[in-house]
């Protein structure tokens, strides 16, 4: 509700002379009610607003604005990974992030290490996420069944692991001829 009352606050009160910084806006909520609100809010403020605005998240979905809105950049702040762990650089560079290091900030922090075990194999679990269909015995035996459509979600699944490859792709140390072979090996399905 905190949250909330800042972002109506916010919308209501800024002006084009305004800086706004949001940290993480969406937090402590559903994915999608989180994402929809940041997405919704981000918009306004360009839109809307006009006014210089500092937006931190976490929803990596938020990046497509950079090609939607002309006003929207994209920036992150640098980290290494090395032998030694993290490091991080307290750069600001252009582009989105395209890594996250939760798991190794945790690690840092002194989380035990059966508990980032386990997170490393359920976040692993999620990137590789599959929709299959379901047998006609394992619906039988699903106490809260409910209809799916398998062919939108092999579709929906099928573009995340797209995006998601894409987005690992080095390319600002890739040549033209680098970068036109990695995409049509993603493309191919490769």
């Amino acid at each position: 509700m905190a949250e909330m009352l800042e972002s109506s606050s916010i919308l209501r009160t800024a002006s084009k002379r305004s800086l706004i910084i949001i940290d993480e806006l969406g937090r402590g909520t559903s994915t999608f009610d989180g994402y929809g609100l940041a997405r919704a809010i981000s918009e306004y403020v360009v839109q809307k607003i006009g006014c210089m605005t500092v937006f931190a998240t976490h929803f990596h979905e938020l990046t497509a604005l950079e090609d939607q809105l002309a006003e929207v950049k994209n920036c992150h702040v640098t980290a290494r990974k090395g032998s030694q762990g993290l490091t991080f650089l307290y750069e600001v560079k252009p582009g989105p992030c395209l890594e996250s290091f939760g798991i190794q900030v945790a690690e840092m922090a002194g989380v035990p290490a059966a508990v980032i075990a386990d997170a490393k194999r359920k976040a692993k679990a999620l990137e590789n996420f599959e929709y299959r269909k379901k047998s006609r015995e394992e619906i039988d035996n699903d106490d809260d069944s409910m209809v799916v459509d398998h062919a939108s979600a092999e579709d929906a699944a099928a573009a995340i692991d797209f995006v998601n490859r894409f987005r690992r792709l080095p390319f600002p140390s890739m040549s033209d001829a680098e970068k036109k072979a990695a995409l049509q090996q993603l493309l191919a399905g490769q």
